[in-house]
């Protein structure tokens, strides 16, 4: 017997869901995608089909939460009648069923034992008449006047539906991921301006990881995306380096005796101690110039940086970079004529506008 295709909801921090939808699409197979949506700027959402085994979602690394889509309403009234649609939906949709039947087959235990517990968390995007609470609210009836189980409704823990709301459209998700998917268990040190560990994934992932990769990150901070790069498959080294005396140790200690062969450096990324075209991939967090640096700082870093990476850099090897200061890393990238951007990335970190660039060394 064939096995359903259900459709899933990838989430990833805004701007990332691009991003994201290319890995799902590379990494499970068979899954099809079909189409990214946004949670005003929240998150970002890559909706896509799949008929393997829900347990392997919860390997992807770009990705912050998993969800199956449970129901999706396309004609919600416009005023106060959408929320009995809402509680109609939720009472009587059934792939809500086959949605809980796949959260037990990743974790049997999700729910507890005899009533369901279960718990409803509700999102909006634009202006809608009634209040996130009134939504959160109908959902909660509806889903206990179900007949196929008996429900209990709890303030935490038990299996989670997600409802989000556009204007017209209201779509019901079951969560499959749970907290350890977004706080990955290897960081032990922390860092402030420390990326969260699927951004770091999806900027060791832009680099199009392979077997043979001698990976660099030249500001490595807390060693966040030199992990993260080792999740995503094989490598000969991977090298990173910080000017932070404190950042050096952080890195040591989050990558510990794993993740060989790797060494980590005191140096500064403009004078690099690594032989000329040494390096098959690069992936940096840049100073914002908030936090760390400032504006005046970056004017100077980046274009000596860039320099310096252009130099250690095999041609044909793929840099990408992060950073809040987009306009000084573009006037970088454009003065520099041995690095040519491919794509580029807005996304929001913490809130924070910024932009991630790809570019290949010539």
């Amino acid at each position: 017997m064939p096995s359903t295709r259900h459709t899933f909801i990838a989430q990833t921090q805004p701007g990332f869901e691009a991003i994201a939808a290319t890995e799902i699409t590379a990494r499970l197979d068979g899954a099809q995608f079909i189409d990214l949506r946004s949670v005003a700027d929240k998150n970002g959402m890559v909706r896509f089909a799949f008929s393997g085994d829900p347990r392997d979602l919860l390997q992807l690394r770009t990705v912050e939460d998993v969800f199956v889509v449970a129901a999706e309403a396309r004609d919600l009234a416009p005023g106060f009648a959408a929320l009995r649609q809402l509680a109609h939906l939720a009472a009587t949709a059934p792939g809500i069923e086959r949605a809980i039947h796949l959260v037990r087959r990743v974790d049997p235990r999700r729910g507890g034992e005899g009533r369901i517990h279960y718990r409803v968390i509700a999102r909006q995007v634009g202006r809608l008449p009634y209040r996130r609470v009134d939504a959160q609210v109908a959902v909660e009836r509806g889903i206990a006047a179900r007949p196929d189980h008996r429900w209990r409704l709890v303030a935490d823990g038990g299996i989670e539906f997600w409802l989000v709301q556009w204007p017209g459209e209201a779509l019901l998700m079951v969560r499959l991921s749970d907290e350890r998917m977004r706080h990955r268990d290897y960081k032990v040190e922390h860092l402030p301006a420390s990326l969260r560990p699927a951004a770091a994934a999806a900027l060791a992932w832009l680099t199009t990881p392979r077997d043979d990769d001698r990976f660099l990150d030249p500001m490595c901070g807390a060693g966040t995306i030199l992990i993260e790069r080792a999740h995503l498959g094989r490598y000969r080294a991977l090298i990173g380096g910080d000017i932070d005396p404190e950042a050096v140790a952080t890195a040591r200690a989050n990558i510990g005796s794993r993740y060989k062969p790797v060494s980590i450096h005191e140096w500064d990324a403009r004078r690099l101690p690594l032989d000329a075209g040494s390096v098959t991939a690069l992936a940096v967090n840049l100073p914002f110039g908030a936090q760390m640096g400032s504006l005046e700082e970056n004017r100077t870093l980046y274009p000596e940086f860039l320099r310096e990476a252009a130099r250690v850099l095999r041609p044909g090897a793929r840099l990408v970079a992060l950073s809040g200061d987009a306009r000084t890393l573009s006037d970088a990238l454009r003065r520099n004529n041995r690095l040519a951007r491919c794509a580029t990335y807005p996304v929001l970190i913490l809130g924070r506008r910024a932009v991630i660039v790809v570019a290949e060394r010539g």
